[in-house]
């Protein structure tokens, strides 16, 4: 009985290590095409281990809470490190929404901050397209992971992604099917 409930506590104690991130600041990109959007949903999760390094950025008084001013300049400070461009050109990101977990969670490398971000604009023209994002957020603490998801929008089609070897650099080529 004793070698059992050891057993489940090693069990329970291998699996809860490698639920926690641990050094790494894990930025995690989902990008949605849509024929007069693109949203990024982004989802940054820091690592135990690096967890000080990042609250300095973003608990700018340093009271131990993250008030909504700091989740909104932090917000724009990713997206400024965010250099997005379509079809070659520059685009501006603007913040749709930001969550932030609670301080412990963060500092237990479970709590995840939320971003969304989009570009909109009158409508693609039907042909191919390329987006290109450049992530240069906290590269020194940072690993990232970048998809497209499948378009809802029926007008799109994913051609191929492409990304550089730790994926902060990434390429989406996409056609905007004609309108019927």
């Amino acid at each position: 009985m004793k070698r059992q409930v050891l057993s489940l506590l090693l069990i329970a104690f291998a699996f809860q290590t490698r639920a926690h991130r641990l050094d790494e600041y894990l930025q995690a990109t989902r990008v949605a095409v849509a024929t007069n959007t693109i949203t990024l949903s982004i989802d940054l999760t820091p690592g135990v281990a690096v967890y000080d390094q990042l609250i300095v950025v973003i608990d700018r008084d340093h009271d131990g809470r993250i008030s909504r001013q700091e989740a909104n300049d932090y917000a724009r400070k990713v997206l400024i490190d965010l250099h997005v461009k379509l079809d070659d050109k520059p685009v501006k990101l603007l913040l749709v929404d930001i969550h932030f977990p609670t301080l412990n969670d963060a500092r237990e490398g479970i709590g995840v901050i939320q971003m969304k971000a989009a570009v909109r604009f009158s409508a693609l023209a039907a042909g191919q397209h390329e987006l290109a994002i450049d992530n240069q957020h906290l590269r020194a603490i940072s690993v990232y992971l970048v998809n497209a998801l499948v378009p809802k929008d029926r007008a799109i089609k994913i051609i191929r992604q492409e990304r550089n070897e730790n994926q902060s650099n990434y390429r989406l080529v996409f056609r905007r099917e004609p309108a019927a």
